[in-house]
């Protein structure tokens, strides 16, 4: 090709300069290497500073009901926390999947959790979904249903591995989270928690011998208080798994730039507001009856043997209704005070 270069140009060195910027030009204009359309394209690349526009990083959800919400009061589950949660560290996202459930309407509600569903039926869509949506990061909590009974727990570990493998072949580039499930409230009626205590202890291995790209994310420390019902996050138990998430992927996606903020961590509040069941087993009416209110974590001094043990202890305010009786000798027993008296922990 043959650059035009104008007659004033008669220096040699003016000459030679006018021609490499002339080629920088044409050669900035015909590659997109070092363009904003290389940057878009690479999921959650930002140029801080500049006008370029981030490619989303694209965020596949998948898991059981707990990933679609059932206990939140809005039905979020951690996915709308932790998209705010990413935002604020700088990082552009897009959840992807086929359900939409949660709140606010506006807010990007896509995700994979489905009710009920065991490990083996999320295996059965998920060639499907990853074809689909093509996502950047899957993070994957399963096997909360494969635990409801002592069968169904019968090569849970081994169905999760096998789950891994498949996501790996179908999306090789992708990073997958992949979670120690979610504890239960009051053990389970049915020996859950055992089961997924059982469960959460080949977690780490089966992660580790994934190989690249395979990450283990520590969801088991959500139970008790945590849970609504007998198996479901309450939306503070959501919170802690939104933070949970969010400490893994920031070891993956925050190794350049500002460190991403590390402020609102629930496992550092001392108090919280928590629905609970108030009865814990996980039946068909488990949406029946709510026990909403403030929890304040106090510290409570008991004494053992003769001396003073303190400890941090989750406490909540009641109303009490007291009904003491008098006795009188041969005769009966009655009432002398019937209300209610309002208890707060100190």
């Amino acid at each position: 090709m043959t650059l035009p270069v104008p007659g004033r140009l008669r220096d040699r060195n003016a000459r030679a300069a006018f021609v490499c910027s002339a080629f920088a030009t044409l050669i900035t204009a015909l590659s997109p290497v070092g363009s904003s359309a290389a940057v878009a394209a690479t999921p959650g690349l930002a140029r801080s500073g500049s006008a370029t526009t981030a490619a989303p990083l694209k965020i596949m959800p998948l898991g059981d009901s707990i990933t679609m919400g059932i206990g939140s009061a809005t039905m979020s589950s951690y996915r709308i926390d932790l998209q705010e949660r990413l935002k604020a560290a700088g990082l552009a996202v897009d959840m992807v999947g086929s359900q939409q459930t949660g709140a606010p309407a506006t807010a990007d509600l896509d995700n994979e959790g489905h009710s009920g569903w065991t490990i083996a039926k999320i295996a059965g869509s998920v060639d499907g979904w990853l074809a689909t949506y093509q996502p950047d990061a899957v993070l994957l909590m399963a096997g909360t249903n494969d635990l409801r009974t002592a069968a169904g727990a019968v090569g849970a570990t081994s169905r999760l591995a096998a789950l891994i493998t498949q996501i790996k072949a179908d999306a090789p580039t992708t990073e997958i989270f992949v979670a120690k499930i979610t504890g239960t409230r009051n053990g389970g009626r049915t020996g859950q928690q055992k089961r997924t205590a059982a469960y959460n202890a080949n977690v780490p291995g089966i992660v580790a011998s994934a190989g690249f790209r395979v990450h283990l994310v520590d969801q088991s420390t959500v139970r008790d208080l945590d849970i609504r019902d007998g198996l479901h996050p309450n939306d503070f138990g959501y919170s802690k798994m939104s933070w949970n998430w969010y400490l893994a992927m920031r070891n993956i996606y925050n190794t350049g730039g500002p460190a991403w903020p590390a402020r609102n961590n629930p496992y550092l509040a001392t108090r919280a507001h928590r629905c609970l069941l108030v009865d814990a087993d996980p039946g068909p009416a488990w949406m029946a009856f709510f026990d909403c209110r403030w929890w304040y974590l106090n510290t409570v001094t008991t004494i053992v043997n003769g001396k003073k043990t303190s400890a941090r202890t989750w406490q909540t305010t009641r109303d009490a209704v007291a009904t003491p009786t008098v006795t009188v000798a041969a005769h009966y027993a009655y009432p002398i005070f019937k209300g209610t008296r309002s208890t707060r922990p100190r």
